[in-house]
């Protein structure tokens, strides 16, 4: 008969065999995913899960009057919205710098940030660790390197900027402006997190995690092609595809081209009919059948100058 010290070695190996089972079930869980990602494999995109607390009232009037776009929307996707955006104002911290947030700050940033989420039965931005929000115009504290490696610090005034590390920087002012006046085409909040979005798989170059890698040739053909044009056309001084930003490199292609999905959908798919189409089968929604103000709905207000910047 095995005594206890005879059996030891056994049960150490049966141990060792389990634990590293288990790391091994860890490590894919945690890794696999990533990795599918990264490669445009795998969408996994969970089910985004809803708070059980009710949307306070005030953050429905918030919305009505801040976010036009919201107003376009059937009351199904209105609701759902909102609950994202409750979603989001939990999970993703939001400071202020130099200003007092306030609930009307907070929710019509995040209701905004949240249409680009609408269809995609997708987590509030995983990537996404905190959002700043400057009162106004900010210049950001930076050191950039030309090619030759010289220091240039140049600081421009900049409405809005997004970081692989996961942090939004927002101009309030800003935000809210573009939020009032979708008509002229440019929204800060919906370019920058068009950034976040973008910038999933590890780098911001214009190519979005897709649900099927079947989808990546046709993207990365459309979106090649009408980059090239961007980009020509705006050096000659033509008449670009979408915002002459647009052709600073493809990341920025991308967000400009986001921006003008849902504030001008219309006109975007009257004449980018590719891009358009693209676009509405990342987002699975289409905006142009949306774009008139739905009855009840607030109207747009009044022209804002704004300065455009990323």
């Amino acid at each position: 008969m095995l005594n206890f010290w005879d059996r030891l070695p056994d049960a150490v190996w049966l141990a060792a065999r389990f634990a590293g089972g288990i790391a091994v079930a860890v490590a894919a869980y945690l890794l696999i995913p990533r990795l599918g990602r990264k490669l445009h494999l795998l969408p996994f995109r969970p089910r985004v899960r809803y708070l059980r607390e009710p949307i306070p009232d005030h953050w429905r009037a918030i919305v009505a009057r801040n976010v036009p776009l919201a107003a376009r929307l059937p009351a199904g996707d209105r609701e759902h919205l909102l609950r994202l955006t409750q979603v989001f104002l939990r999970d993703k911290p939001m400071e202020g710098v130099g200003l007092e947030l306030t609930d009307e700050i907070r929710v019509t940033i995040a209701a905004q940030a949240c249409l680009l989420l609408l269809k995609l039965d997708y987590p509030c931005y995983p990537t996404l660790r905190r959002v700043l929000v400057y009162p106004s115009v900010f210049q950001p504290r930076r050191v950039e390197l030309t090619h030759f490696g010289d220091i240039v610090q140049e600081p421009r005034p900049t409405l809005g900027e997004a970081w692989t590390s996961g942090v939004v920087v927002l101009s309030w002012d800003s935000s809210l402006v573009g939020a009032l006046n979708p008509g002229e085409g440019q929204n800060v909040v919906l370019h920058e997190f068009a950034h976040v979005l973008d910038g999933e798989n590890g780098a911001m170059d214009g190519l979005p995690l897709l649900d099927h890698p079947s989808a990546f040739r046709t993207w990365s053909d459309v979106f090649s092609a009408l980059y090239e044009r961007q980009v020509q056309e705006t050096l000659e001084g033509g008449d670009p595809p979408v915002h002459p930003y647009g052709a600073t490199n493809r990341a920025e292609f991308f967000a400009v081209a986001t921006e003008a999905f849902f504030t001008t959908p219309a006109q975007l798919e009257a004449r980018l009919p590719e891009l358009y189409a693209e676009l509405a089968k990342f987002y699975r929604q289409d905006p142009a059948s949306l774009s008139a103000p739905r009855e009840g709905g607030d109207a747009p207000a009044g022209p804002a100058s704004t300065t455009f910047s990323p």
